[in-house]
């Protein structure tokens, strides 16, 4: 791993993060980068967190196009992360019923984050998701099992396009309950 593939996020901002290029850099170094940013959080929180980061990387590589980055940064005074995958595909992510070929990366991402949604930009996109880190709501049970439970097949709020704004992604009814 080349040391200048990571750098610090926070150039033109004060919260805590960091960014790498997805097309030098391997994934399981950003799996690394995420554990360390919220390693104070420990437990399920950290692990929601890397397979979240995870599945979006993961999309970027299979669906998107070069040039690819990631950003992981604690927002809300390090009560919440959020995480960027930019990638210069025009094609959406969309949730769809698993099989053979895959399916399951955007159901984890709906159901272990708090929020998630694609933002269009000049020459690409960005997919995000954010987690809640400080534990707000939790009653015992695991975050993403308690989230789940209590959302049910509900659309999620977000960006400027969500689940909630693409029937495409509300569609849930495949998800064993």
């Amino acid at each position: 791993m080349s040391t200048q593939a990571w750098e610090t996020a926070g150039s033109t901002s004060t919260a805590p993060g960091v960014s790498c290029d997805l097309d030098t850099t391997p994934t399981k170094h950003v799996r690394r980068l995420v554990r360390g940013l919220v390693a104070d959080h420990g437990g399920v929180v950290v692990e929601d967190a890397v397979l979240v980061a995870d599945e979006l990387v993961s999309n970027a590589h299979r669906h998107g196009a070069p040039r690819r980055t990631c950003r992981a940064t604690l927002i809300h005074h390090g009560r919440r992360l959020r995480i960027e995958v930019d990638d210069t595909a025009s094609g959406l992510p969309r949730i769809r019923p698993p099989d053979h070929s895959g399916g399951r990366g955007l159901l984890l991402v709906d159901r272990l984050a708090s929020a998630w949604g694609v933002q269009h930009r000049a020459g690409g996109k960005t997919v995000w998701a954010e987690l809640a880190l400080d534990g707000a709501g939790h009653n015992g049970a695991s975050r993403h099992l308690a989230v789940a439970r209590a959302r049910g097949t509900e659309p999620r709020s977000g960006g400027s396009l969500t689940s909630a704004s693409w029937p495409a992604l509300t569609d849930t009814s495949h998800v064993p309950t």
